[in-house]
């Protein structure tokens, strides 16, 4: 009798561990990155990287929008997912409508939102984007060594360097902020301006930075930690400590973390080739004008800049861009 008792109270507590287990057991974090073909950057490699760098903090699964603009613009694309990132780089679009339903998604249906270097540049033309994340920018310093510099302590900053300096990088000039600053780097107006910040939305977070421009800065491990740590913190899984929730620790070696990628027919990337095609379009339609503001006299210093600010103005828009410079899908 008292071995049949035992095996019994063995087969429960073996049966309660188990349960016990598989109660304790998350999924990955389910996460959609909208993104864009590139012009400016090479997106294609970014979305590697970024979903990649994420997955060696954190247990996530992506999938990848790439510049559909209608499912952007009409559904509420967000449901089933834990958090959105926004890498994306839209300055000449005006779409009122796109602009309300991105929103949306965070502000009315509270999904947190990670936002990525140009997407504070898209839309810049209207002033109905940037309010969600709390940065209003429309230029930025040319490429250089940024030094970062904590604003004060906070879980998403445990990791980073005190010392942080990204390599290479475009210092996005701040017009209007509201929001909490976590990171700022100093201009070349000698200013401080915010490179990376917390904003809400009701009690919805969303996190967004400026750095991201190169593909040394989305390789820096610094700055893998710190999106990995916001996507944590956002969506409730980084401790006040800044260390993750036990449930979402990374899984080793991750491979294939990305489940899908969906654009609409004819959309892709443009890759190397395309963004060499890119880049000639670009001079051949910027070169006489900033060669005229550097050659005159009386247009250094900040006139000159001023002046190459005027010349971006006359550029082709980035979907001209894509369209002339775009490999077969």
């Amino acid at each position: 009798m008292q071995r049949i008792l035992f095996f019994y109270a063995s087969l429960g507590l073996a049966v309660l561990f188990s349960y016990s287990s598989q109660a304790a057991i998350k999924p990955p974090l389910k996460v959609l990155i909208l993104t864009s073909p590139g012009v400016y950057h090479n997106y294609e490699q970014q979305t590697q990287t970024l979903a990649y760098g994420i997955a060696e903090h954190a247990n996530v699964r992506f999938d990848v929008s790439l510049a559909e603009l209608e499912r952007w613009k009409t559904t509420d694309f967000a449901q089933g997912y834990d958090v959105l990132i926004y890498n994306i780089c839209m300055a000449d679009n005006q779409d009122n409508a796109l602009i309300a339903n991105l929103r949306r998604q965070t502000e009315q249906l509270g999904v947190p939102a990670l936002v990525i270097h140009c997407t504070m540049h898209s839309f810049r033309d209207t002033n109905l984007w940037w309010p969600m994340f709390g940065l209003q920018t429309n230029t930025h310093e040319s490429l250089r060594p940024l030094t970062q510099i904590q604003a004060a302590p906070h879980p998403i900053l445990r990791g980073i360097p005190n010392d942080w300096t990204v390599a290479n990088d475009e210092l996005y000039i701040n017009q209007q902020f509201e929001a909490q600053t976590l990171l700022i780097a100093i201009g070349e107006d000698t200013k401080p301006h915010t490179t990376a910040w917390l904003d809400y939305q009701g009690t919805t977070p969303i996190f967004g930075t400026t750095l991201g421009h190169s593909d040394e800065t989305l390789n820096d491990p610094a700055f893998q930690r710190l999106i990995a740590n916001a996507l944590l913190f956002v969506t409730g899984n980084l401790s006040d400590q800044g260390i993750a929730t036990a449930a979402l620790e990374p899984v080793s070696e991750p491979v294939d973390i990305i489940d899908n990628v969906s654009a609409p027919q004819g959309a892709v990337f443009l890759g190397k080739k395309g963004m060499d095609c890119a880049f000639r379009q670009l001079a051949i339609a910027a070169g006489p004008c900033y060669l005229g503001c550097i050659l005159n006299p009386l247009e250094w210093g900040e006139a000159t800049q001023t002046c190459k600010r005027s010349c971006e103005r006359k550029l082709p828009s980035s979907d001209a861009i894509i369209s002339i410079c775009a490999p077969e899908a």
